[in-house]
């Protein structure tokens, strides 16, 4: 029995670039929670940036893993906070922002509705397509700024050469963090052990459910903890091939609602007491 719901944001639930969930994706969840499914977001977005995707509407993720994990929700009160630390972060960025095309950013923890994102080693007009792609607000910044971070994030141009060596250089120089990879030139700076994967078991604990309890869509290889640890494990098209070979289920594109096919699947499944027909393939 299906007694909640998780879903990766960008690349599954919303295509990447877009400016917000369809109203059908909105129908969707809401479905899922009059049906009496718990659902949830797990996501390395964070809440401001959330809340704009979702028309101020907190609905899909007063539950679920936030932020890659720092912050879990339940029921929107936070139950669990990590911040990441500066020092790192500072001695991160003098060495990765010396290769050409390369950025590293840090969310402030107190934020606002501007979505603020310092953008250290880069260009206004490079600042400007990361922004865009991201939905955020970015300032350009020469340090770290002393203050809580909650998030952090490298982005690189497309070459292979640099994007292994920044890859080399964050996991060398930087042994509290990990690393994880949501899409091929955007990585996310975690604190080490610290993931979806382990929120995920912090967040069961508290809603009272087992891991054949929970369904997880994902898309990318930040999902693969989350993907493997759960019985039912599904990904839209055009997942990494990574994200592909974890996952039972493979269901459709993002861009055409693939999710939101199976969320009413899943509604309709728990309300007549069967199987979602997707999971029955």
């Amino acid at each position: 029995m299906i007694k909640l719901v998780l879903c990766d944001v960008d690349g599954t639930l919303i295509p990447l670039g877009s400016h917000g969930a369809s109203e059908r994706t909105m129908q969707a969840i809401s479905h899922v929670r009059e049906a009496g499914v718990q659902f949830g977001l797990a996501t390395g977005r964070d809440v401001v940036e959330l809340m704009q995707l979702f028309d101020g509407n907190d609905m899909p993720f007063r539950t679920g893993i936030l932020s890659n994990g720092k912050k879990i929700m339940v029921d929107g009160e936070m139950v669990r906070l990590s911040l990441i630390s500066n020092e790192g972060l500072e001695r991160l960025a003098a060495k990765v922002t010396e290769y050409p095309g390369v950025m590293m950013t840090a969310y402030p923890f107190e934020t606002d509705a501007t979505n603020p994102i310092y953008c250290l080693g880069t260009t206004a007009e490079e600042m400007a397509q990361w922004a865009k792609i991201y939905s955020f607000n970015g300032i350009l910044a020469d340090d770290v700024p002393p203050i809580d971070i909650i998030g952090a994030t490298i982005a690189c141009p497309d070459n292979e050469e640099i994007m292994q060596a920044v890859e080399r250089d964050a996991r060398e120089l930087c042994p509290e963090f990990d690393i994880a990879k949501p899409s091929v030139r955007w990585w996310d700076i975690l604190p080490k052990g610290l993931n979806k994967g382990t929120a995920l078991q912090m967040l069961m604990d508290e809603l009272k459910v087992t891991s054949d309890e929970v369904v997880m869509f994902g898309d990318a290889d930040n999902d693969l903890a989350i993907l493997q640890a759960v019985e039912n494990s599904v990904v839209v098209d055009g997942a990494t091939p990574a994200a592909k070979a974890a996952a039972k289920w493979h269901i459709g594109a993002c861009e055409d609602d693939a999710v939101a096919d199976a969320l009413e699947d899943i509604a309709r499944a728990a309300r007549e007491g069967g199987t979602p027909a997707f999971m029955c393939n």
